[in-house]
């Protein structure tokens, strides 16, 4: 019996040490986003425009129409933290807007120091309606978004192959002293058992 506890034990133990080493936190900063409610709108109307964590703090965020260098809908200032958000805030569709599938972009102006910020400038797809509320049958996709690779974004210490073997050489050795330590418990056991009929 207790022989296998002692191997459940073992088991289990050996189980949670490889699920621990596989499980490490790794950083993954903030992409920045653009939230637009609803999606779908006649030209004149408002829509709410909201970013989430992962704007730069220090410059204003601003709303363009169609493109990067699109009319200016609005701006909004991200608050203090290290991956800022901003809004939600309302911005007005253009009214010579005509029916069709349309880009919001909001762009900032990204210091030097802040060159860990990604993703801007982000992206939200908004459905200008035609008469009667109706979508466009064949309105043409949104643009893609430029290139937003750049200087800084590379992993500086990415986790090398030897490091990952030497986690798994270390589990393994933990799990056969646990096991080690079971046989013998178990041969213990054995070794003093009555013989049954002397």
């Amino acid at each position: 019996m207790l022989a296998r506890v002692l191997r459940w034990g073992g088991g289990a133990l050996v189980v949670a040490a490889f699920s621990l080493a596989s499980a490490t936190p790794s950083f993954a900063p903030h992409i920045a986003q653009l939230q637009i409610t609803p999606n779908q709108a006649k030209a004149g109307e408002e829509v709410t425009v909201f970013g989430p964590r992962g704007y730069a703090r220090t410059n204003p965020v601003e709303i363009h129409f169609g493109s990067v260098s699109g009319p200016m809908l609005g701006k909004f200032q991200p608050n203090e933290e290290a991956y800022a958000m901003w809004g939600p805030g309302t911005v007005r569709i253009p009214e010579d807007a005509k029916p069709g599938i349309y880009s919001l972009y909001a762009t900032q102006v990204v210091l030097p120091a802040e060159s860990h910020i990604r993703g801007v400038p982000a992206r939200g797809e908004l459905t200008v309606l035609g008469p009667g509320g109706t979508p466009v049958l064949g309105a043409t996709q949104a643009p893609a978004l430029p290139d937003q690779s750049g200087p800084g974004l590379v992993e500086e210490e990415p986790v090398s192959t030897g490091t990952v073997v030497l986690v798994a050489l270390g589990v393994g050795g933990v799990g056969m002293f646990l096991a080690g330590g079971a046989a013998l418990a178990a041969s213990r056991r054995r070794s003093v058992e009555p013989v049954a009929g002397a």
